[in-house]
């Protein structure tokens, strides 16, 4: 078996390989000039060298290396997972890709607007379609080595800052073949089936025309192939189209890949000799994908003597992706241990979700008859303070249960396998009751995701109301012991419908869950989740604000949660020092709910009787400071004589979600983690998932 030390060592080489050979086929296109399909076998494969020189003034050429290498090294800076925040900080001050090559003025415009302040999430949305940033994802495929899934998922976050939906959905592609080129069984056939697959279900345009491409080469003979990919520039047909610059690599890569896999002159003898757009990108991915199916060896040696001074300063990525492999090996350990079924049947997993969904659902309703009253209003009214549901009839009806059991469903259908935005608002488009939720927020980013808009983006222009910091807790639950993933996948689906501090509050929210599903976690430990996911840059709000960050506001709650014992007693100096603009800002409504968390204890009653009676947005502060209560602590926790008073089916559809969530887990998301962290081990050998020298 090939070690991953050598799959990556070869994806990153490949990619070198790639770049080079491709920017000789659009520097020197004299070289691959063919009279037939004899003569590709006859063409010089080598570098550039001399044969090129840049002039002042014209229109000059340049490899695709500067794109590899922003995305690798924007993984070295982070040294884990990529988000678009961190990619286009890389790129919008890139030297090399800010070079006076005209093919590459899409990204300079990228690049313009990155510094003029635009959020990278969106400054890919009215650029051309173009291929190039595909080249900077073999970094992407490499750390979801043998995920292809999630290569995909992010393939299109990081693209997204520089191109549309349909470039993001090029990009991503890319990086899903380069991952699943990983797979140790893997082979060009189940490559191809995986990209075929992933397009199938994401963009089906796109898949027909990629599908056509390879049926269409995989049913004639090699000298019927050869002669047709030769005469038609391609698969396109020498089609010169808006995307002239560079066309979707999968679209020239995939038809070769069955044929050529295992011989790389020939793959990129015929890859290269067309007239077609985006040679040197194709390249790189085809180089990519071929090292990771093979290994360095995969290449003639001359080849290797100069790719590999160009891959030596990418090669520090093994490090990162063996750091994340370590960290999957524990979190599979983590999980075993709460699967292990106990004598009543049931498992401490099932017992956390449970305690998660029917803390927050009864948390949710006890606070709600009092919404948007202040502590002394509560008071005066309920003296004493509120210690039961008075009206359990709201566990149903509370928008705050509906939205989390939306996200909840959309988890469920997707069996395992990731959520991305677009999964989210396409359960919206078939069940969202519009009318229910507030327009300004909900109803209108569900009115964009009906338009066509890409639901990866429609928040951004939302009223910030605390429409996400309520439900995101799913996120969290799918990725339970681990915080890193949980914060950056609420991020993403909170954009969908929300912006500002609620992705914030909601990012810090789903990172909290996970660390309480842990097995070994504890009220402090909740509670350093929510600040190590809380932002320390500046806070960018309309209105001025005594704290410098979210991170600072959640400091403070937690400093003055610290003071007390009694839920109630804080109540004063938590409005003194942290009350915000209005009983909804997302940033107080955390902050609050943290707050009753940690002077609870992760006491369910506690914490739900705290986050009821200290009003403003009493719902929610409630809800969320029962239902991390009930993460931590499990559903027997719950007040049985508030159970009590709410209908049985009420209760036995939050039971029966919580169990096919459960299952989702131990069935669907722990196999697929358990396999890949099986797959590699630090030395290239298997090891046992869990394995204590590992972790």
């Amino acid at each position: 078996m090939i070690s991953l030390q050598d799959r990556i060592q070869g994806c990153l080489i490949g990619a070198g390989v790639g770049s080079e050979l491709g920017f000789s086929r659009t520097a020197c296109p004299e070289r691959s000039a063919v009279s037939g399909p004899e003569d590709l076998c006859n063409i010089p494969l080598r570098p550039v060298g001399d044969d090129y020189q840049e002039e002042a003034g014209r229109v000059n050429f340049r490899a695709a290396t500067p794109f590899v290498d922003v995305g690798v090294r924007a993984f070295l800076a982070k040294q884990g997972r990529v988000t678009p925040e961190d990619f286009g900080a890389l790129l919008r001050d890139d030297e090399a890709l800010s070079g006076p090559v005209f093919l590459w003025d899409g990204v300079h415009s990228v690049q313009e607007l990155l510094k003029e302040g635009m959020s990278p999430r969106l400054t890919g949305l009215g650029i051309a379609p173009c291929g190039n940033i595909c080249a900077a994802m073999p970094a992407v495929g490499i750390f979801h080595c043998g995920d292809p899934e999630y290569a995909y998922l992010d393939g299109v976050e990081l693209g997204s800052v520089a191109q549309p939906r349909l470039g993001a959905d090029w990009a991503g592609l890319c990086a899903a073949a380069i991952a699943a080129a990983f797979v140790p069984e893997a082979t060009a056939e189940s490559v191809v089936t995986i990209v075929l697959k992933l397009a199938h279900q994401n963009n089906k345009e796109l898949f027909y025309q990629i599908n056509h491409a390879v049926r269409h080469c995989g049913h004639v003979s090699e000298d019927q192939f050869l002669h047709a990919w030769l005469v038609n520039g391609g698969p396109g047909g020498g089609r010169q189209d808006l995307y002239w610059t560079a066309s979707n690599p999968m679209l020239f890569i995939l038809p070769l890949l069955n044929r050529y896999a295992d011989d790389a002159v020939k793959l990129f003898s015929v890859l290269l000799a067309p007239n077609s757009n985006g040679a040197s990108v194709n390249a790189v991915i085809a180089g990519a994908i071929i090292g990771a199916l093979h290994g360095p060896s995969a290449f003639p040696q001359e080849w290797r003597d100069w790719a590999e001074l160009a891959a030596a300063p990418w090669l520090s990525l093994a490090a990162v992706v063996r750091r994340r492999l370590k960290k999957e090996q524990s979190i599979v350990a983590a999980v075993e241990r709460l699967a292990e079924q106990r004598e009543d049947g049931d498992s401490q997993l099932f017992e956390k979700v449970h305690g998660c969904l029917l803390a927050g659902a009864i948390g949710n309703a006890m606070g709600s008859p009092v919404e948007g009253r202040f502590y002394w209003e509560v008071d005066e009214q309920h003296p004493g303070g509120i210690t039961t549901l008075l009206d359990p009839s709201r566990l149903e009806g509370e928008d705050d249960n509906q939205m989390a059991m939306h996200l909840v469903e959309t988890y469920i259908e997707r069996d395992g396998l990731p959520v991305m935005a677009r999964h989210f608002g396409e359960t919206w488009r078939k069940r969202l009751n519009r009318d229910h939720f507030f327009p300004h927020c909900m109803g209108n980013a569900y009115d964009l995701i009906c338009a066509g808009w890409d639901p990866r983006i429609t928040g951004h222009w939302s009223q910030v109301t605390g429409s996400t910091v309520m439900c995101m807790e799913p996120v969290g639950v799918y990725h339970l012991c681990d915080s890193e993933f949980a914060a950056i996948d609420a991020t993403a689906i909170s954009y969908m419908y929300q912006r500002g501090l609620d992705v914030v509050a909601a990012t810090m929210l789903a990172a909290t869950v996970a660390e309480a599903l842990h097995p070994d976690a504890t009220v402090d430990s909740v509670c350093q989740a929510a600040l190590t996911a809380a932002p320390e840059s500046k806070l960018i709000t309309f209105d001025k604000r005594t704290f410098a960050s979210a991170h600072e506001y959640v400091e403070t709650c937690l400093e003055i949660a610290a003071k007390y014992d009694d839920v109630l007693a804080a109540q004063k100096e938590l409005y003194e020092k942290c009350l915000l603009y209005h009983m909804i800002d997302p940033l107080e409504v955390w902050g609050f709910s943290l707050a009753m968390f940690k002077i609870a204890r992760g006491d369910v009653r506690q914490a739900a009787i705290g986050g009821t009676n200290i009003g403003r947005d009493s719902d929610t502060i409630a809800g969320r400071a029962a239902m991390l209560s009930g993460t931590l602590k499990g559903a027997r926790t719950v007040p049985q004589d508030w159970l009590d008073l709410v209908p049985s089916h009420a209760l036995e559809r939050v039971r029966r979600n919580a169990l096919r969530l459960t299952r989702l887990i131990s069935d669907g998301k722990l196999a697929r983690v358990r396999e890949r962290a099986s797959w590699h081990s630090l030395d290239g050998e298997t090891s046992r998932p869990g394995d204590p020298s590992l972790l």
